[in-house]
């Protein structure tokens, strides 16, 4: 049985016509209606690496996974770095999971091919005993990677393109600490809102407006999570100014422990036997000696600030998960919510909060049902939005858009041209069905210029009718939409909020998180199981009657101010806070 691996980054019509093959696995993700297209042309099954995906069960198997390593690397702050740094290798020791289940269908019979390096393919070398034959030759490498960088470029504006150097070659901030000032600070009290994204900034600035009495420090570690208007009971700051060189002396002792907990894993599992023959435990290191710079910076924040509590709108990223572990052990008040609808990551982490906030009902009950985090650790408070949403959002018919809500495919391990390829023409389809403007709404992974290659590549004769919008929602998006369309956005949450018909288009959700199922228990949005389904929407939209959503996480309550102020009392405890 000869069977080609084919690399995420290769197109799937690069199959290597000129072998026969008796299986093509993709590393990568694509519609159900590719692999059916590329099965006839190669005339053998292709296939996925993620169909063997095991949706919500993976996340149990993850968290089984994390737990083997916890409590061998604790510093001197009470920090267990397994806890905050295994995250960084979930997506990876995920696909080595996948790699499992493959190579035990596949036998040790099989003759393996890769048309390129990639980890999977070694991996499922050493899974089956059997020979791997990568099919790219060095000067094909060569020339592909510079076309990879330069293709990659040219999709990124200016400042993404900054901090992408930056963080690859000056993680530690060495060098840009010597070119930053810390800014004076009063003394004051302050609660602290760290962030490395914008859409986290987003969210714990509207925490603050519930508060306007307080006072809170936004510290930014990434230049892409600054805000440029911030409520009045709000000053920010970079984290740069305050990054020091590490203690060798504590890197080295820890780098020595992780060295043992290397050993722990590998002789306790599997997938980290596999994981540390191919190199990806090797990457701990430098994540540690990253995390032990963001540590230390943000002791100086502490130190240097007066700071007495903590909201963490990303528990799982280390820019933002660190701060509020320090705020624990100093006896603070460490609060955490996520800035999307769900967070699945809450089904395979230890959680470090006292309290976590919640939105609504839908986000509570998946965090108890699907994540198991108890119900006495969750509170519900509904953020407020920055100014009031339209008073009368308009559901009438005439609304102009159809609103495409983008995601980050790639994070998922979809091939986004793939995607595109087969949406396109329905989405314009649809558009002109409904006598609507087809828009797309970018997530704040997407650029505008990459958009409009791809529209030039896929719908050229459409292009310059399709508009494409970056930053945050606007007034003037909610009210011009006449109906929206997106996968599993918490921007579905919204769209139902407000009343605008929203439809999830269910093949393309994530493999593992089971978002579109709880949104779909919750009544939020219109579930499309097929890219056929998209032609169905007049019709829906005929029979569906004008209901008002039962969804409350847009607006902000009287009470909520009260349960938030409680949270940050010198005695904070859940059952006060509620009540």
């Amino acid at each position: 049985m000869k069977v080609l691996l084919l690399h995420p980054d290769e197109a799937l019509g690069e199959a290597r016509a000129a072998n026969h093959w008796d299986l093509v696995v993709d590393l990568g993700r694509a519609p159900i209606a590719t692999y059916d297209r590329r099965s006839r042309q190669a005339g053998c099954p292709v296939v996925s690496i993620y169909d063997y995906a095991v949706e919500i069960d993976d996340l149990y198997r993850l968290r089984e996974l994390l737990q083997i390593g916890t409590g061998l690397t604790v510093d001197s702050c009470g920090i267990d770095w397994w806890d905050v740094l295994s995250l960084e290798l979930v997506p990876q020791l995920q696909q080595l999971m996948l790699a499992c289940r493959l190579a035990r269908e596949l036998g040790a019979s099989c003759e393996l091919y890769a048309s390129r390096s990639h980890f999977l393919a070694t991996a499922l070398q050493r899974l089956l005993g059997v020979r791997l034959k990568i099919l790219e030759n060095r000067v094909h490498a060569v020339t592909r990677q510079a076309r990879h960088y330069r293709d990659a470029f040219a999709l990124l504006d200016a400042p993404n393109l900054t901090q992408v150097f930056v963080d690859k070659f000056d993680s530690n901030h060495s060098i840009r600490r010597r070119f930053a000032r810390r800014r004076h600070t009063s003394g004051e009290p302050v609660v602290l809102l760290p962030s490395a994204y914008i859409n986290v900034s987003r969210v714990v600035l509207l925490y603050s407006r519930l508060l306007p009495d307080h006072k809170f420090l936004l510290v930014w570690a990434r230049r892409n999570a600054k805000v440029p208007e911030l409520p009045d009971n709000v000053r920010t700051t970079p984290l740069t100014p305050y990054f020091v060189p590490n203690h060798e002396r504590e890197t080295n002792y820890l780098l020595k422990s992780w060295s043992v907990l290397r050993k722990h894993l590998a002789c306790n599992d599997e997938i980290f036997d596999l994981a540390d023959a191919i190199g990806l435990l090797g990457e701990v290191p430098s994540l540690l000696r990253w995390g032990l710079s963001l540590r230390n910076a943000w002791s100086q924040v502490f130190e240097s600030e007066n700071v007495t509590a903590c909201i963490s709108g990303d528990d799982s990223n280390p820019p933002s998960s660190i701060p509020l572990m320090m705020a624990r052990k100093r006896g603070l008040p460490a609060i955490a919510c996520h800035h999307g609808a769900l967070n699945s990551h809450m089904a395979i982490k230890s959680n470090h909060a006292d309290v976590y906030l919640v939105k609504n009902e839908m986000e509570r009950d998946y965090l108890r049902r699907v994540c198991k985090v108890p119900a006495h650790k969750t509170l519900i408070v509904a953020r407020p939005t920055s100014k009031p949403l339209p008073a009368q959002r308009v559901t009438l018919p005439s609304a102009p858009w159809l609103v495409f809500f983008t995601e980050p495919y790639l994070s998922s391990g979809w091939r986004s041209d793939e995607v595109y390829r087969d949406l396109l023409p329905r989405l314009c389809a649809l558009a002109q069905a409904c006598g609507l403007r087809l828009v797309f709404k970018l997530h704040p992974f997407d650029s505008i210029n990459g958009h409009r290659k791809m529209l030039r590549r896929f719908v050229p004769e459409y292009e310059y009718q399709i508009e494409v919008f970056a930053g945050p929602p606007a007034d003037r998006l909610w009210i011009n939409t006449r109906l929206a369309l997106t996968v599993q956005s918490s921007t579905a949450l919204q769209c139902t909020t407000l009343g605008i018909p929203v439809f999830l288009c269910a093949w393309l959700r994530d493999p593992y998180s089971g978002y579109v199922q709880q949104y779909q228990r919750f009544g939020v949005g219109h579930v499309l199981e097929s890219p056929e389904q998209i032609a169905d929407i007049p019709r829906l939209l005929e029979k569906q009657e004008a209901t008002e959503s039962g969804m409350d996480g847009a607006s902000t309550k009287g009470g909520d101010a009260e349960k938030l102020a409680r949270l940050f009392s010198p005695v904070h405890t859940l059952a006060a806070a509620r009540g």
